[in-house]
């Protein structure tokens, strides 16, 4: 995965875990839950997409929906995309 892109808000990181991740990957997360990731994919999107920092545009945004600490914030965007790829 590029470790140098920041989605701006969940429907990019939600498109960018679509395209990045493997179906075997994804057949995971829909077996196994957002919270089996947390100290693998969870730690890379709070390290790599800077939620550790509050002027991450990402972080802002996804913390108008009440998500405000860091892991709080990966563990939501990996619910979301368990869900998208459910659908």
């Amino acid at each position: 995965m590029e470790d140098n892109y920041i989605p701006k808000n969940l429907q990019e990181a939600i498109e960018y875990l679509d395209k990045e991740l493997l179906q075997e990957d994804k057949n995971y997360l829909i077996e196994n839950g957002a919270i089996s990731v947390h100290h693998s994919l969870g730690t890379w999107i709070r390290n790599n997409w800077n939620l550790w920092n509050d002027e991450s545009e990402i972080r802002k945004n996804i913390s108008k929906l009440g998500y405000t600490h860091p892991d709080d914030i990966s563990n939501y965007i990996i619910e979301e995309f368990i869900k998208y790829i459910k659908s």
